[in-house]
């Protein structure tokens, strides 16, 4: 449990770091250094080369988690999985090519008038995939070595600062548009090579072939947990890629551009929900082995409660300062403002109904969580080519919107039906109450320059918002949180 604790905490710290690192670079000199064709063509080419990446891993994502604990042994060279783990991505990746040399002249084709740029820099996906890939499958083996942290660093803050980095001697000049183009391609790749040599320089990857140790039950388990794998690995790439390439198709890199910028704005609710989701979802899998469903019930109505009180007050701190968000970003951003409306929504609703998803996947009924992602791609991807020709951007982030409320809306019944579980109470309408009393009262600061407007304004939403949570005992957790500091205050 120390390990668990002490890499949680060690993620998390540069996660953050990460976050403001990112801040930095998607919301100041994204929008103000590059054009939004540039920023469209970076979204879209991280989107294809996930999406084809996680089509090439073959599911070996979920044989790895499952099922390497049966290979581990490094005296024996963990029993050649590595070398199975190689053939199978090495298998993903000529399909990969295959299928990519197959659909280049569409994708060239489809993009000359709307996305030039992209249809230029379009044979860039080839090791974007392969890089992704392998950091990919590299991480979640390392994983399993008990390093969970490596991952999270080198993807929430190595990266971002090589990217910012990137972006500085792009602006002062030390880097054409396409050394640009070219350094950020490398930026995003380094982190699967940097993992490759250092699991061999650990001495973790052993080549040798071992195949006498995969008897024909463990054969049979592992093609099961893979085809589970590749359905769920692609269903949720689809989900988080999908919008923009839709949108690119649709409208072309700029639109794409703008979207990329003002969807970051909205992810910013969903952020501390990562954190509270994963101790949750421990809590929920020990629970369901003790067969204890009075915790899990506990645990469901307070991730519920807690998540939407935090998701809301940063939703709101957000849509206060919409104006000034979209004075920073400047004129050519502004079709944006509904994207980050929507897409906070979204995930206002997804933290609202807390650890439902984790309920059903560590539940004896885990393959409906299958079934509930596949109807989520199914809406969204319908919703997306219905709203996206006549609503744009906003068309985009609507269906996302929906979609989740949706799936969520189903997750919500199947638990109800099967376990009982109910999370919602009266104190939700009160959390309700309280951010309209707390959004009426930021509009009551008269309209002031940039920096002090943001400020005053956020200062007194958040004043109204924190005391009337806490004065009204919504959360017992949040109540004691903070009389656990002002405790600690006191004692100094």
């Amino acid at each position: 449990m120390g390990i668990i604790i002490k890499q949680s905490i060690k993620g998390a710290v540069w996660s953050y770091l990460g976050v403001g690192v990112g801040f930095l670079t998607t919301a100041y000199l994204y929008p103000n250094y590059l054009t939004p064709e540039i920023v469209g063509l970076f979204a879209l080419l991280l989107a294809w080369s996930n999406l084809f990446a996680q089509f090439s891993a073959l599911g070996f994502h979920g044989v790895i988690a499952r099922l390497f604990p049966q290979f581990r042994n490094k005296e024996k060279g963990h029993n050649g999985f590595v070398f199975i783990a190689f053939m199978v991505m090495l298998t993903g990746f000529v399909l990969f090519l295959i299928t990519f040399w197959l659909i280049r002249p569409w994708l060239v084709e489809s993009n000359l008038e709307k996305s030039a740029l992209f249809a230029q820099y379009v044979n860039l996906l080839v090791p974007l995939t392969f890089l992704a890939l392998l950091f990919s499958l590299l991480d979640s083996f390392n994983k399993m070595l008990y390093d969970a942290v490596l991952g999270a660093f080198l993807t929430e803050f190595i990266q971002r600062v090589s990217i910012l980095l990137i972006l500085l001697l792009y602006i002062i000049g030390w880097l054409t548009p396409n050394g640009l183009i070219l350094a950020y391609t490398g930026a995003i790749g380094l982190k699967g090579a940097f993992l490759f040599f250092y699991l061999l320089f650990r001495k973790e990857l052993s080549f040798r072939p071992q195949l006498n140790f995969v008897d024909p039950n463990l054969k049979s388990e592992m093609l099961s947990v893979a085809v589970y794998s590749i359905l769920t690995g692609v269903g949720f790439s689809i989900v988080f890629q999908i919008d923009k390439i839709i949108i690119n198709q649709v409208m072309g890199l700029s639109a794409t551009g703008v979207y990329t910028i003002a969807f970051y704005f909205g992810t910013l609710v969903v952020i501390p929900s990562r954190t509270l989701l994963r101790i949750s979802g421990t809590l929920i899998a020990d629970a369901f082995k003790n067969n204890d469903l009075g915790t899990i019930t506990d645990i469901y109505r307070k991730s519920c409660l807690n998540q939407f009180i935090i998701g809301a007050f940063l939703f709101g701190g957000i849509w206060i300062n919409i104006d000034n968000i979209l004075e920073i970003l400047g004129p050519d951003y502004a079709g944006g403002k509904w994207v980050i409306f929507f897409i906070g929504l979204g995930y206002l609703i997804d933290m609202a109904t807390g650890a439902n998803g984790h309920i059903i996947s560590y539940s004896k009924y885990y393959r409906m969580a299958l079934w509930l992602l596949l109807t989520l791609v199914a809406i969204m991807v319908i919703l997306m080519f219905l709203l996206v020709p006549s609503w744009g951007i906003v068309g985009a982030a609507a269906a996302i919107a929906v979609a989740f409320l949706c799936n969520n809306l189903m997750k919500f019944l199947f638990v109800k039906v099967r376990f009982g579980m109910q999370p919602f109470t009266v104190k939700f309408f009160t959390i309700v109450l309280v951010f309209a009393l707390s959004w009426a009262a930021s509009f009551l600061v008269p309209q002031l320059t940039l920096i002090p407007d943001i400020l005053l304004r956020s200062a007194v939403f958040s004043a109204v918002y924190l005391f009337l949570t806490y004065f009204l005992k919504i959360s017992e957790d949040i109540v004691g949180l903070v009389n656990r500091f002002f405790r600690g205050i006191n004692i100094r």
